[in-house]
């Protein structure tokens, strides 16, 4: 199926009816006359700072939606009545935050009346199990990134939520999911630094949530603001322990073992004011880990009358060729990631911004087997960067529209050397000969290439309508076109290849490969209704699958039979959420 992104982003935006995008909130409540109770028409509700505001109706009531999530400060002022401005009002995403004013009659001019906020014990509309972190709760945290502030949620341990695989939680940065399609993990690092608010939902999604079975990780990154400000941090450690016969290595203290460096910049682009903005973030990272071996032996193949037999522990061993017996980590990472994000008004009621994500990893995984012959294990390469752009736009007092777009690159390789016909590489038999069971490989390397890309395009178009008091409705769609290609193969080395490096034909057990563009279509509608003694979520989503591969007709005969392109799938979601506050 051929796939045109300009055609379906307006296609978006032409059914995107009444929808939400997941990044902002609300603040609603009601403005009553102090002395008597009555309600108070027309008073004008604005949050200090901004150009957000609105008037309240006939009955009082007033609603201000697309607020990003923070603390603020919301004033209301009515002619011949005292001002009040009520300070701390928390906003969360995708939440209605609650702020009533009572108002009374000016007796000094200029008086204004000042309240703080109180957070309720019980979140009114909280229809999910959810938690909410703020950017001063993360800056308070012990935690190095947002996969910590994570774990440290009830029911949920290394990153799986209530006892569910990997795999099953969604990602979404700025309403953008992030998913890399190969394993469904998150394709990116954001680090903390520039996160405004991270939701954790656990359960009972709404509509607007898809390719989610356990959990929901929402992360809203900040904007530049109208000054300069700006910080940076780093810190350096290392492992000691006194047990050096499980922990190599460990019994001195080097601080240049384990550190990192972050800072961050936000404030108004030279020459532009405040309608330009920009927020710049970055990270380093280095760990050694606490895993160490020693290079006692060097990553080569037996041959014929070569070699010597030496001492290892106590034991006796044959090894072809001895290393310079100098320690090695086994377990260690590098990470480096930038961000930079751009944010400008257009218009009288419009919002651009531009958000770019770059990181770089390296590192290895710890096997036991290779603990003197740490060389012979494979190095793991990331590299990944992603450009979203996000655009907004508000009718009105109570309807505003996003239209969304991102386009991200994701790639992983793993490998002892980079060229697959280096020859450096052993006989590949060389592990066998030269390991056996429960013992240390003695030469030898893992002779596996690995690589795997997955470029992701992404188009939303949301929109949504606070239609009156009690109902806010949404409805959206959304289109995913990726690109997955993996190949895995073994190099081989035996007399079948001259005793040089070579590549195995593709197709073969020894050499898997393929290139697949799988695309996925969404759209759902949701209305919430919010009744003082109930809060009710309702929606029904549609999700459209085609892998864009194919299948075996017969799998009795995997090696014969025909092939066929694979069915399309979809599937209707019902979603219903109860809250009793």
């Amino acid at each position: 199926m051929p796939f045109r992104p300009l055609v379906f982003l307006l296609l978006c935006v032409g059914l995107a009816g009444i929808a939400h995008a997941q990044t902002t909130g609300k603040i609603s409540g009601r403005v009553t006359e102090a002395a008597t109770g009555a309600a108070l028409p027309g008073v004008n509700v604005v949050i200090d700072g901004t150009t957000q505001g609105t008037t309240t109706d006939a009955d009082g009531y007033y609603a201000i939606l697309n607020v990003r999530p923070g603390t603020y400060a919301v004033r209301a002022s009515f002619i011949g009545f005292t001002p009040q401005l009520v300070e701390g009002v928390r906003v969360q995403i995708d939440k209605t935050t609650d702020v009533n004013f009572s108002l009374g009659e000016q007796v000094i001019e200029g008086e204004e009346v000042v309240v703080t906020a109180e957070r309720p014990l019980v979140q009114r509309d909280l229809t999910s199990t959810e938690t909410a972190v703020s950017a001063e709760e993360l800056s308070v945290l012990p935690v190095q990134s947002f996969q910590d502030v994570v774990n440290l949620q009830a029911g949920v341990v290394e990153g799986h939520f209530r006892g569910g695989r990997t795999g099953e939680v969604a990602y979404m940065v700025d309403g953008i999911p992030i998913n890399d399609v190969f394993d469904h993990s998150f394709a990116f690092q954001v680090e903390n630094n520039a996160i405004q608010e991270v939701a954790i939902i656990s359960g009972t999604f709404n509509a607007e949530y898809g390719h989610a079975q356990s959990g929901v990780v929402n992360i809203v990154t900040k904007d530049g603001g109208a000054t300069y400000e700006g910080n940076v941090s780093a810190y350096a450690g290392d492992f000691v322990t006194t047990d050096t016969d499980r922990f190599q290595r460990l019994d001195r203290l080097s601080p240049t073992d384990a550190y990192e460096v972050q800072g961050n910049l936000s404030g108004p682009v030279p020459g532009f004011g405040d309608r330009l903005t920009f927020f710049a973030s970055g990270r380093f990272v280095h760990d050694e880990g606490f895993l160490y071996g020693r290079r006692i032996v060097e990553p080569v193949a037996a041959a014929q009358n070569e070699g010597q037999t030496v001492v290892i522990d106590g034991r006796s061993v044959f090894v072809p060729a001895l290393g310079d017996s100098t320690f090695a980590p086994m377990n260690w990472g590098e990470q480096a990631t930038g961000q930079l994000k751009l944010t400008t008004r257009v218009g009288s009621g419009g919002r651009l911004a531009v958000n770019g994500l770059l990181q770089h990893d390296e590192g290895q995984n710890y096997n036991h087997l290779f603990r003197y012959n740490p060389a012979g294990i494979p190095t793991v390469y990331g590299d990944s960067w992603s450009v979203t752009t996000t655009y907004s736009h508000v009718f009105g007092a109570s309807s505003f529209l996003d239209v969304k777009g991102a386009y991200f690159v994701n790639e992983v390789q793993s490998y002892v050397y980079e060229d697959p016909l280096d020859p450096r590489y052993p006989r590949d038999d060389a592990l066998r000969s030269l390991g056996g069971n429960f013992s240390f490989f003695r030469g030898g390397a893992q002779m596996q290439h690995f690589r795997r890309q997955t470029k992701t395009l992404v188009g939303k178009a949301d929109f949504t309508s606070q239609l009156n008091r009690r109902h806010q409705a949404k409805a959206g769609v959304e289109a995913r076109r990726h690109d997955l290609f993996v190949e895995d193969f073994a190099v081989k080395n035996n007399p079948a290849t001259g005793f040089a490096p070579a590549i195995p034909p593709v197709a073969t057990p020894d050499h898997v490969r393929y290139d697949v563009q799988p695309l996925e279509l969404a759209a759902y509608v949701q209305d919430k209704m919010e009744f003082d003694y109930l809060v009710v979520n309702i929606g029904v989503r549609l999700d459209y699958f085609d892998a864009s591969g194919e299948v075996l007709e017969d799998f009795g005969r995997p090696q014969s039979s025909p092939r066929r392109a694979a069915e399309a799938k979809w599937q209707v979601s019902p979603r219903v959420g109860l809250a009793y506050p």
